[in-house]
């Protein structure tokens, strides 16, 4: 039986403010998050919907809440300028791709691989050359997971979040993981979920769950006291000069810095 190795680990990354200048091309094993803090972008949402084109605008009017709607306009504007940064295409001209579980690609640059996660008041967007898939989650106060145990997670993992001392930054600790790796394999939360790996250390994965035979890492890493998340890539190779994570800047000055010059 084809298996995979995957790793799974928490990592200490800390994200820094984005400067301008920044050169923005990717080495094989960059692995680049961007950070977004939405409530900062209110201000700029008028500026930011002038990079959406007539599809993603009709997505936008169909939010029913404002919150909702500035979020997305804020979150997909940004996730443009950036492929722009690492395209030289022109941002208003950029128009996603989806593949048949709906995860977004750029037809035209199929070297570049992207994700984006939201949840609240944050968005984070991973860049890399390698298959890569985001998760972030909100550590809702309100939100009661002990009745999805069983259908989620399997007989080890749910003994690993009830032992814990704290079950529910464990319980998402363990989610992000599994949502950030169904995601970088463009797979989908299916039947299979619960029998994704997701507790630290070295795991074996068999070919007929993943459909893959490349290896892979998963980290777990925080954003803010009530946000965690998780990215997964392709490889084993060391990441720990690799793997960075910038906080975007809030002022059209300095996003319009990313964009390319024509």
């Amino acid at each position: 039986m084809k298996t995979s190795r995957l790793y799974i680990s928490f990592s200490n990354i800390k994200s820094v403010k984005l400067f301008s200048g920044k050169e923005y091309s990717l080495n094989t094993n960059d692995i680049i998050i961007y950070c977004i803090y939405l409530p900062d972008f209110i201000d700029l949402k008028s500026d930011l919907y002038e990079f959406l084109n007539s599809i993603e605008i009709k997505k936008a009017k169909r939010f029913y809440k404002e919150i909702d709607r500035n979020r997305f306009i804020t979150y997909r504007a940004i996730l443009k300028i950036i492929l722009g940064a690492y395209t030289k295409l022109a941002v208003k001209n950029i128009y996603l791709d989806y593949d048949f579980n709906k995860k977004p690609y750029l037809a035209s640059h199929p070297w570049l691989h992207f994700n984006i996660s939201h949840s609240e008041n944050f968005a984070i967007i991973a860049i890399s050359r390698k298959k890569v898939g985001i998760d972030i989650e909100y550590l809702s106060e309100d939100f009661k997971f002990t009745n999805l145990l069983p259908d989620i997670f399997d007989e080890k993992e749910r003994l690993t979040i009830q032992n814990a001392a704290d079950k529910k930054k464990t319980f998402y600790s363990l989610w992000t993981r599994k949502e950030s790796f169904v995601k970088a394999l463009g797979k989908g939360i299916d039947e299979d979920f619960k029998y994704i790996p997701s507790l630290d250390g070295y795991h074996n994965v068999d070919f007929s769950l993943i459909k893959n035979t490349q290896n892979w890492q998963v980290y777990s890493f925080e954003i803010s006291d009530y946000y965690l998340g998780a990215i997964a890539f392709e490889g084993l190779s060391p990441i720990s000069n690799n793997l960075k994570m910038y906080s975007i800047p809030n002022t059209m000055t300095d996003l319009l810095k990313l964009i390319p010059i024509k």
